[in-house]
């Protein structure tokens, strides 16, 4: 599988002048192949793309190394079709086996899936790997009732050099505690590199949390937001993740701290999943 890490710069914003956007972009490669089961180590490379968001045109330069050697496939005839506001799925009439997408909301993240012709399954992707609007069950270590919500982000940033991945997840409220975390951040996460992606898992993970309290005194006068704080008091005590990147998908189950315990599945972006 491709995983990368991206770098990019643009000639023009997608809504302004001409359209035309250039992201030269470094980002990571994985690679299976399926007739022997193996994943070869994760590795960056530079892809090259320039996209024409007002004629929906595109053309790539997409390195990967198959375990023979590095190669370069340039494709000049990608549509670009707009699925959503400045989210565009790429195809290619030339190579069927080729599809991506594009999303200049998150940071320009982009994601490519190519198959070789000798059936070797190449992914390359900008190394932030989001999921959007998931949907969460937390359960609490006493009767307060399970807490259900749909709009928590999860954020997976896969560092190849050590092997490990910042984990964010965005949004998520403790009910037994009254508190919304606006961010929940892990450092230095284990992952293994999967057929189809990744697994994360490990224990008593620090993290830095960043949370408004919902209900406190601040909350009940008209106009006023209460206060964002920051603590550490809610380490991952467990966190294990299953990341799909073929199927698209998540599944994760960990501990928030010593009190709720958080079921969540999603996919990257729920409105389209053709890509």
């Amino acid at each position: 599988m491709l995983l990368a890490a991206i770098s990019c710069g643009s000639d023009d914003e997608p809504r302004k002048g001409n359209g035309i956007v250039n992201l030269n972009s470094l980002m990571v490669n994985h690679v299976y192949n399926p007739h022997s089961d193996e994943v070869m180590e994760l590795a960056s490379t530079r892809n090259k793309l320039v996209i024409d968001t007002l004629k929906h045109q595109a053309t790539l330069e997409f390195s990967y190394n198959d375990g023979t050697g590095d190669k370069t496939l340039t494709l000049n005839d990608l549509t670009a079709t707009a699925k959503r506001l400045r989210f565009y799925v790429l195809s290619s009439p030339s190579n069927p086996t080729f599809s991506g997408y594009v999303d200049f909301n998150e940071e320009a993240s982009m994601r490519y899936q190519y198959t070789t012709a000798e059936g070797i399954r190449i992914i390359s992707m900008t190394p932030k790997v989001f999921f959007h609007k998931t949907d969460n069950t937390i359960t609490y270590d006493d009767t307060t009732k399970a807490t259900k919500l749909e709009n928590v982000m999860y954020q997976f940033y896969v560092m190849p050099a050590s092997k490990t991945a910042l984990v964010e997840v965005s949004y998520i409220v403790h009910a037994k505690h009254n508190r919304m975390f606006n961010n929940i951040t892990a450092f230095g996460v284990p992952y293994t590199v999967t057929p189809n992606g990744f697994t994360f898992s490990g224990k008593n993970i620090e993290t830095n949390a960043t949370y408004i309290a919902r209900y406190d005194s601040a909350a009940v006068v008209p106009g006023v937001v209460p206060g964002e704080k920051s603590t550490t008091e809610y380490p991952f005590k467990t966190f294990n993740a299953t990341v799909d990147l073929v199927n698209d998908h998540l599944e994760a189950n960990y501990m928030l701290g010593s009190s709720a315990t958080v079921v969540a599945t999603g996919r990257t972006y729920p409105n389209y999943t053709e890509y």
